[in-house]
């Protein structure tokens, strides 16, 4: 249910100071205010960002220009004022991927209209949230004309006395945001070495933590990124480059009204805050897709990496879909190649096997069109609306579940039209899909859950392509990236290689390895390595990865910090998987406080690192697993110890010891039997064969002396916490 509620509020100043009006919005907690002021001089706007705790102010953001610039007029100085008015967000809403599944957007929001020398409107949208600020222009006027924003001239201005940061290095050409993070660099050093920088970005100040990046972007603008940096704490817009997309327009064209992304500015006194702040999702157009039943994320086998040439191969793929099957995987990516299947059997020939397998498919598509010049095939079957559609309908009755599309190439506005144009055409025909060689996530999962994964992200390919620069910085990588890409949306890393049968060497314990499965957030994830490297692995190994979600009621951030570690603890119903690894060469003992997990027994599962006794080439010569499977009972303020290798990890399940499947009553119940630990259902009745009782309980039900099911009745009881059982 969403609640609105609207008045009129603005506050204006009259003083001696260079600015001639001000106004104000808040967040619910009162801790976090936006001012945008008006500067007498020359009519331009700023605005700056303050954390009050304690009734103490602390500027965050400091003053930061506002305005846009459309080719036929200004809109960043001699601005007069017109009106005002907030707004109360407040509204629950679900998600189908995540790391939190059930979501509130509360907000308070402030809209200032302005209008220019030529009276021509400008709308500016502030909201001010617990965990951040987010703000976007509107051009309020109606017209069919086309106009184009050349320049949007938002800064932000971070404080850089002691600051530090965490940003990539955009691809000024071609972008596919896949070059590593810097790690901590000084805030008051120029990064010159890069044209730009992408989005997100993380900067820890004196006070707080803060990340950057955009929202609810539509197919009426493009991709923005920042400028390169000088070091002077100014961080700007910058356009797409105009070299990309084969001669598509650098520019934003649209009709009136017009409005542009959402500017997210996620905040927090703690890195928690902003790792498990959901502001991309809250600011993000609501689901277009009624009926999501179809939307079934998982984790996924995929044969490329571990053999680039496999899905030219039947046979190959045949025993991969054997793999899937045998490993308990709903699904399976049938990457580039497909369509030049041999050696027994072509591409209709394996989808009719994985059917009898019951494993799903997944398959992989070239973008085509203008905007690439790769050849992989299948090509241009997507770029071309009547096309696509026609190969969608074709897949959707050959029981294909998703499609995976590569080579974007670019962030123009014509290629943010064509991910949105595929989002809907795929939901039209029940199709998840899966963006390679992307841009990265701009809040569209909450608008097309069928947007399962995005790539975006330097993975395990580049142990192939990079491997003598990816390898030694890959463990520092794994901990920067969940407080970077991974905080704004599904992040298709494609972890987990076990050993080194591949004959790539890694620098990470297989324990790690298997930990990232945990540690990175995306729908759709995919197991890297080859099949007999799985088969390989202990057997709780097997059926943990087997077992293990993609999606999530609940995600915590323990500790950690980018660039030397990071834990997680994710809740999946009443079961808990926590997970962490070690981004540097020393051991890391941990006391880890969950208070948030719930009291009582558990069926506690670890895989931890085997003991590392020597390095050889700067890499563990050890892959030991070690495994175990042992009652815990979680007390009050519970604290679990766990150590990590060097360039180890862990990965821990806490399964509720009262989730079972089934329960036969074999006689009438004496003594009181609890399954669960809360609110309570209490049944007393005596169940007959010809009166079947189902309670449909919260957490827990609660058989009290006295009931009674006789032979040949059925008593269910669905318990939430556990999923129905």
């Amino acid at each position: 249910m969403k609640y609105i509620i609207f008045s009129l509020f603005f506050i204006i100043f009259f003083t001696n100071f260079s600015f001639a009006q001000s106004w104000q919005v808040s967040s619910p907690n009162g801790k976090i205010r936006a001012t945008i002021q008006q500067l007498a001089g020359d009519g331009s706007l700023r605005y700056y960002v303050d954390y009050i705790e304690n009734n103490q102010s602390q500027t965050v953001i400091e003053a930061s220009k506002l305005g846009v610039t459309r080719i036929d007029q200004s809109f960043s100085q001699n601005l007069t004022y017109e009106t005002s008015n907030t707004t109360t967000i407040d509204e629950n809403y679900s998600m189908l991927i995540g790391k939190k599944l059930q979501l509130r957007n509360n907000a308070n929001e402030l809209t200032l209209t302005f209008h220019n020398s030529n009276n021509a409107k400008l709308q500016i949208i502030f909201r001010a949230y617990n965990d951040g600020v987010a703000f976007r222009y509107r051009f309020p006027e109606t017209s069919n004309s086309n106009y184009y924003v050349t320049e949007d001239k938002t800064t932000f201005q971070l404080p850089t006395n002691s600051g530090k940061a965490w940003v990539q290095g955009y691809d000024n050409f071609r972008p596919v945001y896949e070059k590593l993070f810097q790690n901590g660099v000084a805030m008051n050093q120029g990064l010159t070495q890069f044209n730009g920088l992408a989005f997100p970005a993380l900067f820890q100040t004196q006070s707080t933590w803060i990340l950057l990046t955009e929202a609810d972007l539509h197919d009426n603008f493009y991709g923005s990124h920042l400028a390169q940096y000088q070091g002077n704490g100014t961080y700007s817009l910058a356009t797409p480059s105009p070299d990309d997309g084969n001669s598509y327009s650098a520019f934003a064209s649209s009709t009136l009204p017009w409005t542009m992304p959402w500017r997210v500015i996620m905040i927090g006194k703690q890195l928690n805050t902003v790792v498990e702040s959901s502001l991309v999702e809250h600011v993000s157009e609501s689901s277009k897709i009624a009926n999501t039943a179809w939307i079934q994320p998982g984790l996924s086998a995929w044969s490329w990496w571990s053999s680039l040439d496999s899905p030219t191969d039947f046979i190959k793929m045949k025993n991969f879909v054997d793999f899937t099957a045998g490993f308990n995987l709903p699904y399976f990516l049938v990457d580039v190649g497909w369509t030049l299947m041999g050696n027994g059997g072509n591409a209709n020939d394996l989808i009719n096997y994985a059917n009898s397998k019951n494993v799903k498919l997944w398959l992989w598509y070239n973008s085509g069109g203008p905007s690439n010049d790769y050849g992989d095939q299948p090509r241009d079957l997507m770029h071309i609306q009547s096309i696509r559609r026609q190969e969608f309908a074709r897949i959707k009755a050959l029981g294909i579940k998703g499609v995976k599309i590569d080579y974007f190439q670019s962030d123009k506005q014509e290629i943010i039209k064509f991910y949105l144009d595929i989002l809907r055409d795929a939901a039209d025909f029940q199709l998840m899909v899966n963006f390679h060689g992307s841009i990265v996530p701009k809040g569209w999962s909450r608008t097309y859950p069928n947007l399962v994964s995005m790539e975006a992200v330097k993975g395990s390919e580049a142990y192939i392509f990079d491997g003598d620069n990816f390898r030694p910085n890959a463990p520092a990588h794994h901990t920067i990236l969940p407080f970077t890409r991974n905080v704004i949306g599904p992040m298709d890393f494609t972890p987990t290689i076990i050993g080194e049968g591949r004959e790539v060497i890694h620098l990470t314990t297989d324990v790690h390895e298997i930990a990232l499965l945990n540690v990175f957030e995306c729908g759709q994830t995919h197991l890297v390595d080859r099949a007999a490297s799985y088969d390989s692995l202990p057997a709780l190994a097997k059926t943990m990865i087997s077992n293990l979600p993609t999606t999530w009621d609940e995600t915590h951030l323990v500790e950690g910090y980018p660039g030397t570690h990071v834990v997680f603890a994710r809740r999946k119903g009443e079961n808990w998987y926590i997970s962490g690894i070690n981004g540097e060469n020393q051991v890391r003992n941990l006391t880890l406080s969950l208070p948030f997990i719930a009291t009582g027994d558990y069926l506690k599962l670890l895989l931890s690192d085997g003991e590392i006794t020597t390095l050889t080439n700067d890499y563990p010569t050890a892959r030991d697993i070690n495994t175990s499977e042992t009652t815990y009972q979680a007390p009050s303020g519970n604290t679990i110890t766990q150590t990590m290798q060097p360039y180890g990890g862990f990965l821990m399940v806490l399964k509720r010891a009262a989730c079972q499947n089934n329960y036969n009553l074999t006689e009438t119940i004496t003594t009181a039997s609890k399954y669960e630990a809360s609110n309570t259902i209490q049944a007393t009745n005596i169940i007959s064969p010809t009166a079947n009782a189902t309670y449909d309980a919260a957490k827990s039900i609660l058989l009290l002396p006295g009931f009674h099911a006789q032979s040949g009745s059925v008593f269910k009881a669905y318990i939430d916490g556990c999923g129905n059982q």
